[in-house]
């Protein structure tokens, strides 16, 4: 009896132990398999071929006002929004990515004609312009290598022409020469025109974020109209230091470091963060002083491709003039100088992916 329960107990024993085992080894494969996925995760999962998405805003501080009551303000008409599209392209080792973005606000304060026995009415305001344009090309070390050699463009530029009144510093679409305004052509498409084109190295390891550097970046501000140039704030030298009357240059090249960081990711399915950081410095010109491009946005999905996006970007470039804000001046401007430029937007946006 005794040998029989001994035997039992052995079996027993040896089963228990034989399960522990199979449990353990599953428990190692499901962390392998956890780990396996986890892995893939990060990285990236662009399919070869072309990827497309568009997307339009409007601008959520536009208002129109016909008709108020006396007291109740002045007939008003506000519009803006922006629009964006992007296409890349992935095949293999190569990947292509394009991105456009155009961004408009103006308003106009006040109808009808500005003077007995004219037809000319109040013109638009100005409130933002901004055309965009940027392309990265990159092709892996090897395949799956987060290293890639890369070469970056970007365009900055405006869409429309802006007309300075000299009286009250505002901006305006159009030439209006009627009291109370006289305004004067200060810069329209091409002019200016900020241009880089960096060759560099780019580190990709997931699809959340990635860092570019180039130590040889060209970086070039370009004028298309000779009378805008010659105004002398858009950042390009005198053609002659000893001789104003010869103008400005329609050009001025610089030679730099040039380094990104970006970031995207998307929260409990429904927020989405996006921020760039480009930073310049020029080798050739006040080194020292470096030009900053901070692009940021966050969008919360409202309905299936409908967003609420809230946008602040900021930027210094240390040879464009900048008009100064100051709430003691006329029309709010102090001159101009050096400053950083902060744009802050509300947008309701619809994508769509094709």
């Amino acid at each position: 009896m005794k040998k029989l329960l001994v035997f039992l107990v052995l079996i027993s024993w040896t089963s228990s132990l034989f399960g522990q085992t199979e449990a353990e080894k599953n428990r190692a494969a499901q962390e392998a398999e956890r780990m396996k996925k986890m892995e893939a995760s990060l990285k990236m999962d662009i399919k070869d071929g072309w990827t497309r998405k568009a997307a339009i805003g409007l601008d959520l501080g536009q208002l129109i006002n016909i008709n108020p009551y006396v007291g109740a303000g002045s007939n008003r008409i506000g519009l803006g929004g922006a629009i964006g599209y992007t296409a890349n392209l992935k095949k293999g080792q190569l990947g292509w990515k394009n991105a456009l973005l155009i961004n408009l606000s103006t308003q106009r304060i006040g109808s009808g004609v500005l003077i007995a026995g004219n037809t000319e009415k109040p013109p638009f305001e100005k409130a933002l312009d901004v055309l965009t344009l940027g392309s990265n090309i990159a092709y892996q070390f090897k395949s799956g290598s987060p290293w890639s050699f890369s070469l970056d463009f970007v365009l900055n530029s405006q869409l429309l022409a802006s007309h300075l009144d000299s009286i009250s510093k505002k901006t305006y679409l159009r030439n209006t020469q009627i009291a109370p305004y006289k305004t004067g052509l200060v810069s329209k498409f091409l002019s200016p025109a900020t241009i880089t084109l960096a060759p560099g190295i780019k580190y990709e390891k997931s699809k959340h974020w990635y860092a570019f550097l180039s130590p040889a970046a060209m970086k070039m501000i370009y004028i298309n109209d000779k009378n805008i140039a010659n105004l002398g704030v858009h950042g390009t030298d005198l053609k002659d230091e000893n001789n104003v009357s010869l103008g400005y240059e329609q050009t001025k090249i610089g030679l730099g470091a040039l380094g990104k960081l970006g970031y995207n990711n998307t929260f409990l399915k429904k927020l989405n963060v996006n921020s760039e950081l480009t930073l310049f410095t020029d080798y050739l010109d006040n080194p020292q002083n470096i030009d900053v491009n901070w692009l940021n946005s966050i969008g919360v999905e409202i309905f299936k491709g409908l967003n609420l996006n809230f946008r602040i970007d900021g930027f210094y470039d240390d040879n464009k003039n900048n008009n100064i804000t100051n709430n003691d001046a006329v029309g709010g401007v102090l001159g101009t100088g050096k400053r950083t430029n902060i744009i802050e937007q509300l947008l309701i946006t619809y994508n769509r992916n094709f």
